[in-house]
């Protein structure tokens, strides 16, 4: 289950931008395992939705960021519904 949060960065300026993210969970090491998240931020394509932790896209509104995370989600219900749940074999 992945985790949204929208991140908000003043400007020096008094101005706002807003980058929506999803967590990603990290397994690393060897024998001994350590888990960490990781925030990616969503960026928005013609095609869909990516994900890349150095590369953002900010909004100048927060509604749009939320848009922005809706969409996201909505192509990876779409993505993890189209995938194989299971197989069977008919003998003929």
């Amino acid at each position: 289950m992945s985790h949204y949060r929208i991140k908000i960065e003043e400007r020096n300026n008094g101005e706002k931008r807003y980058i929506p993210q999803v967590s990603r969970l990290v397994i690393s090491g060897g024998w001994i395992k350590r888990q960490r998240i990781d925030w990616d931020n969503i960026l928005t394509y013609d095609y869909g939705h990516r994900t890349d932790s150095s590369i953002k896209h900010s909004y100048s509104t927060e509604k749009e960021a939320l848009e922005n995370v809706e969409s996201y989600k909505k192509q990876i219900d779409k993505k993890i519904g189209e995938e194989v749940k299971s197989v069977t074999y008919k003998m003929i």
